[in-house]
């Protein structure tokens, strides 16, 4: 198969989906206190590659040791449409805590892995979540967005 030509100077770049998806290999994650009484969390993830990859959906992210994942909260744009990063972009996600109801359990670190619409295998990113109340069907995290007032609104 002949090398492809380069792509002449001025010319569109390459289609969206061209761009893929963000995983856990591309991206630093940082998770910080937003919401002390509701226990909630502002999640960061910034490009750290040399190409721009797509923030797709919504993070999965999983409670210390405890079985199960936060649920989805709120719509997510389509692959064509979701968040793309260029190094040293970051995107931002809403973790929703709860308030203590008896009925779950405390833990002070999360697991993130990316939403990349694949079976590719990423390690999950940590991070410290002192006091964290992980409630049965209410912690829910939002879609990647491009500023952190949104994922925290939603």
């Amino acid at each position: 198969m002949p090398p492809r030509p380069p792509r002449p100077w001025g010319a569109p770049p390459p289609p969206a989906c061209a761009v893929f998806p963000c995983s856990t290999f591309d991206v630093t994650f940082t998770a910080t206190l937003a919401e002390p009484t509701t226990s909630s969390y502002l999640l960061k993830i910034t490009n750290k590659g040399t190409k721009a990859c797509r923030a797709l959906g919504h993070p999965i992210v999983t409670f210390g040791d405890l079985d199960g994942q936060a649920t989805e909260r709120g719509a997510a744009p389509g692959i064509e449409d979701a968040l793309r990063l260029e190094p040293g972009q970051s995107a931002y996600a809403g973790l929703m805590g709860g308030t203590n109801d008896g009925k779950g359990k405390t833990v002070n670190s999360i697991a993130l892995t990316m939403n990349t619409e694949s079976d590719l295998k990423q390690t999950p990113l940590k991070a410290s979540t002192p006091g964290l109340y992980v409630s049965p069907d209410k912690n829910s995290v939002t879609a990647w967005m491009n500023n952190a007032e949104d994922a925290l609104s939603l």
